[in-house]
C-alpha cells in the first residue's frame, strides 16, 4: 500500500477524441469489449430486461477462485445490446479493442488477476476504472505495452478529469503470453495523494487471501463488505495505518470491537508503522487461514 511518488513518464495516455464510452464504442464496435465488475454487470442485465448478453464471460475460473465465482468481473463483447444500455451506466466500466482472439484476450487478462506487491500476491483489480487508469498514467511506456498485452486501445472515463482517456499499445505484435503470476504493482504506480478505491481494493485482496472463511461469511449473510471498509477507510483525522487497520479489524471481528480499548490500544500502537506490517500483526492476533 506504499505511496511513494515518482514522476510520471507515460507518454501514451491522451484526452480521447470521443465525449462518452458509447460514442467510442459505436465507431469501434468489431473486436471491442466492455470489461465491468460484478456489480456493474448486474446493473446492467438488469436494464437490459434481465437477460445476459451474447457471449460474455467470467474472467474468475479455477479452483482459486470457486468460493468467490458470484464477484467475478465480466468480459462483454460489444453489441447493440451494450450500446444501447444507458450513457452513465456504460462510463461504469472500461472498453477496450483487440484484434486477437477471444480466448487470447481472456488469457491475457486472467494472467493479470493476481499480482505481485511487496513480496505478496492479491488480488489485482484492474477491470475497475477506479483502480486501474491512476495506475497507467504513473507507469512508463513499456510497463503500459506490458499491461495492455493482447489489448490494442483500451478507453475509460477518468474520474479525477472527468473525460475520456485512451492508451494504445505500441508492441501489441511483440507481445507473448504469460504463465503464473506475472505482473508487479511498483510504487510508482501509486499516487501520492490516498486514493481510497485503490487502498480499498488492495485491502479486500489481503482480507480473501488471509481471512477469506470470513469474507464468504459475511457475503452469505448479505453484509455489505465494501460499504464497511470505504467508512471505516473515511473516517477522519487518524493516519491511513490506522484507517486501514480499523478497517481490516471491523471485518475480521466486528465493527462494534474497534470501541474496545483493546482494539484502541492495539491501533495506536500501530498507527504511524506501514500498513503491511500493520495487517501482519493483524494475522498474527486474529490467526491467518493461509
Amino acid at each position: 500500500m506504499s505511496l511513494e511518488y515518482v514522476e510520471p513518464k507515460n507518454n501514451q495516455s491522451k484526452e480521447s477524441d470521443y465525449l462518452t464510452l458509447q460514442s467510442w464504442l459505436q465507431d469501434n464496435e468489431k473486436h471491442s469489449y466492455w470489461l465491468v465488475d460484478h456489480k456493474l454487470h448486474k446493473s446492467a442485465v438488469n436494464q437490459n430486461d434481465g437477460f445476459g448478453f451474447d457471449e460474455s464471460v467470467p474472467l474468475f475460473q479455477g479452483a482459486m477462485f470457486k468460493d468467490v465465482m458470484s464477484l467475478t468481473p465480466w468480459l462483454i463483447p460489444v453489441s447493440d445490446s451494450v450500446i444501447s444500455l444507458p450513457e452513465a451506466l456504460l462510463n461504469q466500466g472500461l472498453a477496450f479493442s483487440s484484434s486477437a482472439s477471444v480466448e487470447e484476450v481472456l488469457s491475457h487478462l486472467r494472467s493479470l488477476l493476481v499480482a505481485a506487491m511487496d513480496g505478496e500476491e492479491v488480488l489485482f483489480r484492474f477491470y475497475d476504472r477506479a483502480v486501474i487508469l491512476p495506475m497507467l498514467s504513473n507507469m512508463d511506456d513499456s510497463e503500459v505495452n506490458q499491461f495492455l498485452g493482447k489489448i490494442h486501445q483500451l478507453v475509460g472515463l477518468e474520474s479525477r478529469k472527468d473525460s475520456l482517456t485512451t492508451y494504445t499499445n505500441q508492441l501489441q505484435s511483440e507481445v507473448h503470453s504469460h504463465q503464473g503470476c506475472w505482473w508487479i504493482m511498483k510504487p510508482h504506480h501509486f499516487d501520492p495523494q490516498e486514493n481510497l478505491k485503490l487502498v480499498q481494493s488492495n485491502l479486500e485482496s489481503w482480507l480473501w487471501q488471509h481471512f477469506s472463511k470470513k469474507m464468504n461469511q459475511l457475503i452469505n449473510q448479505g453484509r455489505d463488505i465494501d460499504s464497511v471498509i470505504i467508512s471505516t477507510l473515511s473516517e477522519p483525522d487518524k493516519t491511513l495505518t490506522y484507517r486501514v487497520m480499523s478497517a481490516a479489524l471491523a471485518i475480521i471481528a466486528g465493527k462494534e470491537q474497534l470501541v474496545l480499548p483493546s482494539a484502541t490500544e492495539l491501533l495506536k500502537e500501530h498507527e504511524n508503522d506501514e500498513a503491511q506490517y500493520a495487517l501482519y500483526v493483524l494475522t498474527q492476533q486474529f490467526g491467518s487461514e493461509v
